[in-house]
């Protein structure tokens, strides 16, 4: 149980004068206060020092709609639903108060921040409740500032659960304001406490984000498989002006005019990609181009290129034995006709170039060693030529 004030009297003498004249509908008390202290304990955070919980006048908190942690501020639906939560309960005893600081940016000594319920403050207004119960903090660092705000479980009525853009959104904030350094390690740390509720598969999705965001590998670009952003699969695509990838949203008709398909693999062997390009192209009589690349940093791109292609080979010659043992005794092989290629693959190495104005080293299609090609559509296949044998010249 809170008995002392860790906060100057000058300021709870001054909350407290406020308080007569706000609007209560809550009626929220001190006695309330005591209690919701044995039911909802104030919460725990490293970094941090407890100040003390408080009826405060709303006046003198703060929102910063930079600062929530989910990317919309105010989610209509969900605030209806706080309205109608406080209409039909009134304040639950067992629900965490929003948790709050001192005002750094406000010259006021008596203002606080708050960093959680920003759509409970919208739910407040349109209830007119112009005082609430808060939990204090001082904290040791920005830091420790975000940290808080985001591992806080502010109440137990309705509420929403941050998405991983929303993690996403909060790294990439801590490292524009200096909160952490843009490396791999201190975005790792800082992921792992801000969203341990969260599996270690969107962790690694969460940071995987962040690399690229604020460009912990410069030199290094992945490509996400969803969306249509500059750093995804279909965003490489219309980039390139190349048709869209697989066969969806057209016809037949429309796939014999395009000419051809494209498939984007991480894998040279990938069976489920080898099944639809053998299906298509025997099926509507076009090639299908794969396009490789690699769906994490590799330290060798070249080496990783040079496997793509002897995995791609080794699944065309199942692809070619099985069809050979169905032929006839004087069936012959034909690579002119074989319909599933190599087109090259999606450029990675992106450090800028200096003898290129600053371009990426490898920009567009390129072929195993990095050279940017064109994608002829009645051409021949990467793996015909690449890799070059070592008597060769690259």
């Amino acid at each position: 149980m809170q008995l002392t004030s860790n906060i100057s009297a000058d300021i709870t003498m001054t909350w407290q004068k406020v308080l007569l004249t706000c609007n209560n509908p809550l009626e929220l008390t001190e006695e309330m206060l005591q209690q919701s202290l044995k039911s909802a304990p104030p919460l725990e955070f490293e970094g941090a020092t407890y100040l003390g919980r408080y009826i405060v006048p709303r006046q003198f908190v703060r929102y910063d709609e930079e600062e929530q942690p989910r990317d919309k501020n105010n989610e209509a639906d969900h605030v209806n639903d706080l309205v109608n939560n406080f209409e039909a309960i009134g304040y639950r005893l067992d629900a965490q108060p929003p948790i709050a600081c001192f005002d750094q940016k406000d010259t006021s000594k008596l203002k606080l921040k708050g960093q959680s319920g920003f759509n409970r403050s919208e739910a407040l207004d349109r209830f007119g409740q112009e005082c609430y119960f808060f939990d204090v903090y001082d904290y040791d660092s920005l830091y420790w500032e975000i940290v808080a705000r985001n591992v806080s479980n502010h109440h137990s009525n309705p509420q929403l659960s941050q998405k991983w853009t929303d993690y996403q959104k909060e790294v990439v904030g801590a490292v524009k304001q200096g909160a952490i350094p843009a490396t791999k390690d201190a975005i790792d740390a800082f992921v792992d406490l801000i969203a341990k509720d969260k599996t270690c598969k969107v962790r690694k999705r969460i940071k995987d984000a962040c690399y690229n965001t604020c460009e912990i590998y410069p030199n290094f670009r992945t490509y996400n498989s969803t969306g249509h952003g500059k750093n995804t699969l279909n965003g490489f695509i219309n980039e390139n002006k190349f048709a869209k990838q697989g066969v969806d949203g057209r016809t037949d008709e429309d796939l014999i005019k395009q000419g051809y398909i494209i498939y984007c693999s991480g894998e040279g062997d990938n069976k489920a990609t080898w099944g639809r390009a053998i299906t298509h192209a025997t099926r509507l009589g076009i090639p299908v181009w794969f396009i490789g690349y690699s769906n994490k940093r590799v330290v060798d791109l070249e080496k990783f290129r040079e496997n793509y292609i002897k995995d791609f080979n080794e699944q065309k010659e199942l692809f070619i034995q099985f069809a050979k043992n169905v032929l006839a005794e004087d069936g012959e092989y034909s690579e002119e006709d074989f319909p599933v290629k190599l087109a090259g693959f999606m450029g990675q190495y992106v450090k800028p170039n200096p003898m290129d104005q600053g371009r990426p080293t490898e920009y567009g299609l390129v072929d195993m060693y990095g050279k940017s090609i064109k994608l002829d559509p009645d051409g021949e296949c990467l793996t015909l030529t690449q890799p070059i044998e070592e008597d060769e010249e690259i």
